[in-house]
């Protein structure tokens, strides 16, 4: 019994104790729960104090820390959106569009097919031509050559080939260039009907640019639109002068001459001419003799702006290339020479592929994909058209010549073709 009351007496000295501890803990915690709210009363009342004397004795109400947040955001400057003005749509721009229309259109057959300049009896197959008709309607259905190229025999009167010529264009599905051959293996018939005998006395620059200007006009009216002139040769034979200077403004005279006159200009022969009518034509000529001479004369004509083509030559110049292979087919010649060293990127024409440096030694096929792949742009008078049309369209479909070479061409070609359309657009007409 004692046991159980001391047991009992034990157990309510527990209790008491442990209600004891409780009432302490929630005095700790009352008292630090006091401590906080005294010492966040002064921390406010402290921050209060310093605001009023900041603003001069004037109490600001505390702001929440969201509607500081808000205020700095609200206080940041934002950059304003830059608009950009449209580019400007130039008549590069509108030419450059149209250019490439007309060549992402073409099948592979025109493409290839704008690259040649023949006779208009290669193309009809007739002895002489002297009328466009319903062979000619039909040949350029088949064949889309880039340009045709007349001589004496195709030239009987002024009104003849006055209509053989628009009836040529209107005939052509794209822009075709109608050339006079070498003026200086015209006829004197015919550079008397066609009035090609300027009388005016070459003399400087200026005398040459009447000159280019009177045979242009007198082109122009007839229908043609490019020829192949000014001839640059630094012989005694030569159309100016052996000297550097005179031959250099006289060259560039008469080019701009033709080209104000309507007529596309096709400075001839480069790097220099030679005998390659009947077989090999080679000159010892190097490079620092050309530079001295005949680069002089044709990089003034290419830096005055109217070089419009460049005509290659058929000679060969083997210190200059380390071979025999004629100037027309080499990728030294065209590419490094003229398009590198005297910066050219107009249009290059080869030197007639018919003559005997070239037919000796090359079939028409040959030359002709030769010549492409060398960097030139347009194929003159091969010997066998049909057989030099086919051989770079077979060229192509092998890919022994890139698309993008045969479109590098086109785009010089058409570039020049179209540049007159772009101009009657922009004129309104």
């Amino acid at each position: 019994m004692a046991r159980l009351e001391e047991q009992d007496f034990d157990e309510k000295r527990l209790a008491r104790r442990q209600r004891r501890k409780r009432s302490q803990l929630i005095a700790y915690i009352i008292l630090a729960a006091t401590c906080l709210v005294v010492f966040g009363g002064c921390a406010v009342l402290i921050y209060f104090l310093n605001g009023v004397i900041k603003t001069g004795g004037k109490a600001q109400e505390p702001v929440a820390v969201e509607e500081q947040a808000e205020e700095e955001v609200s206080q940041v400057i934002e950059t304003p959106e830059v608009v950009q003005e449209p580019e400007e749509y130039t008549e590069e721009d509108m030419l450059g569009d149209i250019v490439g229309s007309v060549i992402e259109e073409q099948s592979l057959e025109d493409k290839v097919a704008g690259l040649f300049i023949i006779t208009p009896e290669q193309l009809t197959g007739v002895d002489t031509a002297v009328k466009a008709g319903s062979g000619t309607q039909e040949a350029l259905s088949s064949y889309a050559v880039g340009g045709i190229v007349y001589s004496s025999k195709n030239i009987k009167t002024t009104d003849q080939i006055k209509e053989m010529l628009d009836d040529t264009v209107s005939m052509s599905k794209y822009p075709i260039f109608t050339l006079l051959s070498d003026q200086g293996n015209m006829s004197d018939s015919v550079k008397d009907t066609l009035a090609l005998r300027p009388d005016i006395d070459i003399t400087d620059g200026e005398t040459a640019y009447q000159a280019g200007t009177q045979v242009g006009s007198e082109l122009f009216k007839y229908g043609f639109n490019s020829t192949v002139a000014p001839l640059v040769d630094m012989t005694e034979e030569g159309q100016f002068s052996q000297d550097i200077d005179l031959a250099k403004d006289a060259a560039a005279g008469f080019a701009k001459g033709l080209t104000e006159s309507g007529i596309l200009s096709c400075s001839y022969m480069f790097p220099l001419k030679g005998d390659t009518l009947s077989g090999m034509g080679s000159s010892d000529k190097n490079k620092d003799d050309l530079v001295l001479n005949e680069y002089e004369v044709f990089k003034n004509v290419i830096d005055s702006g109217y070089a419009g083509a460049i005509m290659v030559s058929n000679v060969s110049l083997p210190n200059v290339t380390s071979d025999n292979t004629p100037a027309s087919l080499s990728d030294i010649i065209i590419t490094e020479e003229l398009r590198g060293t005297l910066g050219y990127d107009g249009i290059v024409i080869t030197a007639p592929l018919n003559e005997g440096a070239i037919t000796e030694y090359y079939t028409s096929g040959e030359a002709a994909v030769a010549a492409i792949k060398a960097g030139a742009d347009m194929i003159y008078i091969p010997e066998d058209f049909t057989e030099a049309y086919n051989a770079v369209l077979e060229a192509v479909s092998s890919g022994s010549i890139s698309q993008d070479r045969l479109n590098e061409s086109l785009k010089r070609i058409y570039t020049v073709k179209y540049a007159d359309r772009v101009n009657e657009i922009s004129s309104g007409n």
